[in-house]
C-alpha cells in the first residue's frame, strides 16, 4: 500500500505589532506580554518564510515555533473576550490561505481578517498542518525504504503523477510481465501449503505456478537481478532491524495523524464557536457599519480554510491516514510471514512452529481499508457542504475525491488476495481486475500528483497479480470470474481501530485567565493544563 497523505502547504503570514491595537495606559501591566506576543509571532513568521523558500523542510521547527506562540495567543483571546484587554481597534492579521481559491485564477491568496480568533484559528491550523506533514514524511520514508529494497524507486518517483506520459514511467513495458508483484502494503501469501485439498492435479498445478512466481534470483548483489524482484520479496532485502524501524515509523506516523485530528477537532469544537459568539467591544468606525460587522460574523463569509466543514474534513483525512498506517504495518508483517513460510522447508505446521509467521487476515485488512475509504467519503461530503465549491483549492478537492476511489481499489486488492487464499480464483481475479481498472484511471486522469503516482505504482502490482492468477485459472482451476456488479455486493463494511487524540490546549500565559487555570491546576487536573511539545512521544 503506497501512501497518499495530502502534502499540506504551510501558510505564511504578514507582520503585525500587537501593541498598536491596545490602549497603552489602560493596558500598562500587559505591555510585556503584548511585546512577547509580537516577538514570538515574528519568530513563527520567520520560520514559515524559511520553510517556504527552503528545499529542506523542518516541520518540527515549525511545530515548536507554533507551540511557543500559542500560550500568548490564548492569553490575547481570553483577555479580549473578557474585556480585560482594552482594544483601540479590532486586531487585523493577514494569512496566506492554503485551501482557499478566492478567485479562480488565484492560488493561496493572502486574506485579512479583523479578529483575534482568526489569528488563533490559523495558528492552530498551522500546527495541525505541520503535524500532518511530519506524519506524511515518516510514511513516505517507509515507502521509499521498500522501493529501494526492491530496486524500484525510479518507477514510483518518475511516474506520470508529475505530468509525464505513461510510456516514460516504465509501466507499459511491465504489462506483459507475468511475475507476481506485491508491495509492502499487500502480502500475497502464496505458498503450496495454503492450497488445501482440491485434487492432486489441481494442487500440483497451482503449486508449480506459485513456485515459478516466487522464483528468486540467485545473484542478489546484481543490480539487474535486484530490479527484477517482486514486491512480495522485499522483506528478503531488509533485516529485522530495518523492519522494526519501519514498524516504529508507521506507529509514530499513525499517532501524529491522530494528534493532528485532535488539533483540528479543537478548532471545530472550541475556537470556531467562540468566534461565532464573540461580539467585539470596540467603537465601530464609519466605514465599518453595524450591517457589515454582522455580515463579517457569518461563518460562510470567511475564507474556507476556517469554516467548520472544511476543518472537519481535515479531521476525517487525518483519521483515514492513521488507519492506513495501521493497515500498512499489518501488511508488512504479513509479507514477512509469507517470506518465512516460503523459505522454510517442510510442512506448514513446521514452518509455523516458532509462531513468527502469524499475520493479520486479508479479510480484516480489507475491512480496515474500506474504513479508510469511508473516512475519505465523509471528508468529501463535508467539502461539498461549502456553498461555493470554486472557493476550495482544486488540488485539495480532487485529492479527497480521488482518495476515496484509491482506497476502495486497495480494499478490492486485499479482498482479491483473501479470495485467492480461500482458493476462490475467479473471485480473486474479479476483485483484482476491478482494482486494476480503477488504478489505471486514477494514474491517467487524477490531478492529484500524489494519488496519480501511487495509483501508477499500484496499477502495475494489480496487473501482475491478474496476469499471474489468470494463468493459474486458465490452466488449473477454470473458475468463472464474477461481474463487477456481483463483486460490489460482496464489499464489506469498514472497521475502525483508532480515534482522535484530544488536543490539550495550552493555558493562557498571562492575564486573569492564566491565574484561573493555574488555580485549577492545583486541584490536580493535570490532563487539562498539560502542554504538548514537538518531541512528545518520540523518546524510547
Amino acid at each position: 500500500m503506497t501512501t497518499i497523505g495530502y502534502p499540506y502547504t504551510l501558510p505564511t503570514t504578514a507582520n503585525v505589532s500587537f501593541q498598536e491595537y491596545f490602549a497603552p495606559n489602560a493596558n500598562a501591566q500587559y505591555q510585556r506580554p503584548l511585546s512577547d506576543a509580537t516577538a514570538f509571532r515574528g519568530r513563527l513568521r520567520t520560520a514559515l518564510k524559511e520553510h517556504k523558500h527552503s528545499d529542506r523542510h523542518d516541520f518540527l521547527n515549525i511545530q515548536k515555533a507554533v507551540e511557543d506562540y500559542l500560550p500568548l495567543v490564548f492569553g490575547l483571546v481570553a483577555g479580549i473576550e473578557s474585556t480585560e484587554l482594552q482594544l483601540t481597534n479590532d486586531i487585523e492579521t493577514t494569512w496566506r490561505c492554503t485551501i482557499s481559491n478566492v478567485a479562480l485564477s488565484l492560488k493561496m491568496p493572502r486574506i485579512k481578517n479583523k479578529s483575534i480568533h482568526y489569528e488563533a484559528i490559523f495558528t492552530l491550523l498551522t500546527l495541525g498542518y505541520a503535524i500532518m506533514d511530519r506524519a506524511n514524511e515518516l510514511s513516505f520514508t517507509v515507502q521509499r525504504k521498500i522501493l529501494i529494497a526492491i530496486g524500484d524507486v525510479s518507477t514510483y518517483v518518475g511516474g506520470y503523477g508529475d505530468g509525464t506520459s505513461m510510456k516514460g514511467s516504465g509501466l507499459t513495458s511491465s504489462l506483459g510481465n507475468s511475475t507476481l508483484s506485491d508491495s509492502g502494503g499487500h502480502d500475497h501469501g502464496l505458498n503450496s501449503t495454503s492450497i488445501g485439498s482440491g485434487g492432486a492435479t489441481k494442487q500440483s498445478g497451482v503449486a508449480n505456478a506459485t513456485s515459478r512466481l516466487f522464483k528468486k534470483s540467485s545473484n542478489t548483489s546484481s543490480k539487474a537481478a535486484k530490479n527484477s524482484n517482486t514486491i512480495g520479496e522485499f522483506t528478503d532485502y531488509l533485516n529485522d532491524e530495518d523492519l522494526a524501524g519501519m514498524d516504529h515509523q508507521l506507529t509514530t506516523a499513525a499517532d501524529l495523524y491522530c494528534r493532528a485530528a485532535g488539533v483540528f477537532e479543537y478548532v471545530v469544537q472550541e475556537m470556531i464557536p467562540r468566534w461565532n459568539e464573540f461580539k467585539p467591544a470596540v467603537v465601530i468606525s464609519v466605514k465599518d457599519s453595524p450591517a457589515s460587522n454582522k455580515k463579517a460574523g457569518v461563518e460562510t463569509s470567511r475564507p474556507v480554510d476556517v469554516q467548520t466543514s472544511v476543518v472537519s474534513a481535515h479531521i476525517r483525512l487525518a483519521l483515514a491516514e492513521a488507519h492506513a498506517c495501521t493497515v500498512r504495518k499489518a501488511s508488512i508483517k504479513a509479507a514477512r510471514a509469507s517470506a518465512i513460510k516460503l523459505s522454510t522447508p517442510g510442512s506448514g505446521a513446521t514452518a509455523q512452529s516458532g509462531g513468527a509467521v502469524s499475520k493479520t487476515s486479508y479479510g480484516l485488512l480489507a475491512k480496515l481499508t474500506v474504513g479508510v475509504k469511508e473516512e475519505y467519503e465523509r471528508a468529501y461530503g463535508l467539502l461539498k457542504a461549502v456553498k461555493d465549491q470554486n472557493e476550495i483549492s482544486t488540488e485539495f478537492r480532487t485529492h479527497v475525491k480521488d482518495g476515496k476511489f484509491y482506497y476502495e481499489a486497495l480494499a478490492q486488492v486485499l479482498l482479491g488476495m483473501d479470495a485467492y487464499e480461500a482458493q476462490q480464483y475467479g473471485k480473486a481475479i474479479g476483485f483484482l481486475s476491478v482494482a486494476r481498472a480503477t488504478f489505471l484511471a486514477l494514474a491517467k486522469s487524477s490531478k492529484s500528483h500524489t494519488i496519480a503516482q501511487s495509483a501508477a505504482f499500484e496499477y502495475r502490482l494489480a496487473n501482475e497479480k491478474v496476469i499471474a492468477f489468470q494463468k493459474i485459472n486458465d490452466s488449473v482451476t477454470f473458475e468463472k470470474v464474477p461481474s463487477a456488479a456481483e463483486l460490489l455486493g460482496l464489499m464489506p463494511s469498514g472497521r475502525e481501530l483508532l480515534s482522535v487524540k484530544r488536543y490539550p490546549a495550552p493555558k493562557p500565559s498571562f492575564g486573569s485567565a492564566a491565574a484561573a487555570r493555574e488555580g485549577s491546576a492545583d486541584g490536580g487536573d493535570d490532563g487539562v493544563n498539560k502542554i504538548t511539545y514537538a518531541l512528545e512521544g518520540a523518546y524510547f
